[in-house]
């Protein structure tokens, strides 16, 4: 009995790495039996409507990659993320048709990127919302499926090779296993939906351009994770069909037809806009000012601060600076917003800061102790410089006193 159970287990782990792999026939040694060949390859219509939103996919892919008129990361990277859905589509059209036997080093990239996609939506959601771009430290977010493709790279030598055998040494598949499971999949792409709507509800989208965007955005890419993990639920019931994969491309290519046609209706999100940059256009437009307006008063502005140095005033404040230019603060606001991508205080902090980083260069002040410098400077008191000095330089103001001593 324990070596028909055995026997049993056996062949169901063959049969996975063979629906994996997409091999023509899978001889089962252990039991003694051949499989029946696959069906020839062909196309339904189903399978065609697939091949047809992969294709879709790529094309947006190209124009989202080259869209012109804007150098903001992230068209590019929902832009990968549509390729990456391509690819997985296209993967399940090679399964489904039989076509995975013509081109079997094709097989089982999908499943390191799932993993991707998920990645790729929340690196898109964050760029959106908050403006972060990319740096060295978002590679920690591939670890995983990178680690996915390292232990499924067994299976995908096999298939360079073009062999007719799997590769089931002991010692590779508790890997290939690893590689395969459905609950670190779930958890993955779980976790990073929770990350996406976290900075949805933490960016409180207001505007009416944005928010229908992100809705469509966020319940498309949500309804694709439902069905992958009611496809992992469903797939341990014997009632279970193997048709029914075809609701996770159903669901992926809603997605596409998503991102492709809300393109046309919100542009100027496609292209990468943050968030704060398109709700400041609502927040400011009946200010009255033209773009002209805006520019001469962006001019003033800079004028005030490094001829005038307006900022050295202790008690300068929005109201004040609004009264030298001869506006509204109203009119100040959203110039030092739009112009400058800061708030007032960074706006004159910034001037003070580099006021005091000069006098730590005079040597009539090398005497003096840093709070006076910072008093001269404008600030008011010894937590506020702090805290700006350390924002615009990443230092405190003692450590980058020294270094400019030292150097």
């Amino acid at each position: 009995m324990n070596l028909l159970s055995s026997n049993r287990k056996m062949a169901k782990w063959k049969l996975n790495m063979c629906l994996l792999t997409g091999y023509m026939t899978l001889s089962y040694t252990s039991m003694g039996q051949t499989t029946a060949p696959l069906p020839e390859p062909s196309f339904d219509t189903w399978t065609s409507l697939f091949l047809f939103v992969s294709l879709q996919a790529l094309f947006v892919f190209v124009a989202l990659f080259n869209l012109k008129g804007t150098q903001s990361q992230a068209n590019k990277i929902l832009a990968f993320l549509l390729l990456t859905f391509s690819v997985i589509l296209f993967s399940y059209v090679l399964y489904w048709t039989n076509y995975n036997r013509e081109f079997p080093y094709l097989n089982g990239w999908y499943h390191p990127l799932l993993l991707v996609s998920g990645v790729l939506f929340y690196l898109y959601v964050r760029n959106i919302t908050t403006g972060q771009k990319l740096s060295k430290s978002d590679w920690f977010h591939f670890i995983i499926p990178i680690g996915i493709a390292i232990c499924l790279a067994p299976l995908y030598i096999d298939n360079f090779q073009g062999e007719r055998k799997l590769m089931l040494n002991q010692t590779l598949r508790p890997f290939i296993i690893a590689g395969l499971n459905a609950y670190l999949k779930v958890m993955f792409l779980g976790g990073y939906l929770f990350f996406c709507f976290r900075l949805y509800y933490q960016a409180n989208l207001k505007d009416s351009y944005l928010k229908p965007w992100f809705n469509y955005l966020l319940i498309s890419y949500t309804g694709y994770y439902l069905t992958i993990v009611l496809y992992y639920a469903l797939v341990n019931f014997s009632f279970f069909n193997v048709t029914w994969d075809y609701m996770i491309s159903f669901a992926m290519s809603f997605f596409i037809f998503c991102v492709s046609f809300l393109g046309y209706i919100y542009p100027q999100v496609l292209a990468g806009k943050p968030v704060s940059n398109i709700l400041l256009r609502h927040k400011y437009q009946n200010s009255g000012l033209t773009e002209r307006g805006e520019l001469e008063l962006k001019d003033k502005l800079l004028s005030l601060m490094t001829e005038d140095e307006l900022f050295l005033n202790n008690d300068l404040n929005l109201n004040e600076l609004a009264l030298k230019a001869n506006t509204t603060r109203h009119n100040v606001s959203l110039v030092i917003n739009k112009y400058f991508n800061q708030n007032f205080f960074d706006f004159i902090n910034q001037y003070r800061i580099k006021y005091v980083k000069e006098l730590f260069l005079k040597p009539e002040c090398q005497g003096e102790h840093v709070i006076q410098l910072a008093y001269r400077a404008g600030f008011n008191n010894k937590v506020s410089f702090n805290k700006a000095f350390k924002k615009f330089t990443g230092q405190t103001p003692l450590s980058y006193r020294s270094e400019k001593a030292e150097g």
